[in-house]
């Protein structure tokens, strides 16, 4: 019972993925803001669903896959600084590289962090997955 609730934390950040791939390609969906530039999607644009530009969501997908290790992780300081260096340059290489305005990547870290914050608070911890089963 013990390995199936340590799992959780394991399991936890894949679900988060998957719950921002849907709500950041339903936004998009709704949204369909086109990026900066007037570039034609290629075919992998279309399989990966990466269309529109509003939200960024990789800016997305780094701010919540940050703030993650951020909070479950020990890190060192410097580990950490590097870590929200990284979801920074993440999401900035997009405006660089003309898929996104500035906007739709400030706009994905904030879905990215409000994604990490839904899925924290409905998720189990591992004493009241353990105390379930006891009780099943």
């Amino acid at each position: 019972s013990a390995s199936v609730c340590d799992l959780s934390l394991l399991v936890s950040p894949f679900v988060a993925l998957l719950l921002d791939i849907m709500i950041v390609a339903g936004l998009q969906k709704l949204a369909k803001r086109k990026g900066p530039y007037d570039v034609n999607p290629g075919l992998l644009d279309y399989l990966t669903m990466d269309t529109y530009a509003f939200p960024a969501g990789h800016a997305s997908r780094a701010a919540m896959l940050s703030k993650f290790f951020l909070n479950h992780l020990v890190l060192a300081i410097p580990l950490r600084i590097l870590l929200v260096l990284w979801a920074l340059c993440v999401g900035f290489s997009r405006v660089m590289i003309g898929r996104h305005h500035i906007t739709d990547v400030l706009s994905g870290f904030a879905f990215g962090y409000l994604q990490f914050r839904l899925v924290e608070l409905i998720w189990m911890s591992s004493n009241t997955c353990q105390m379930l089963i006891s009780i099943w």
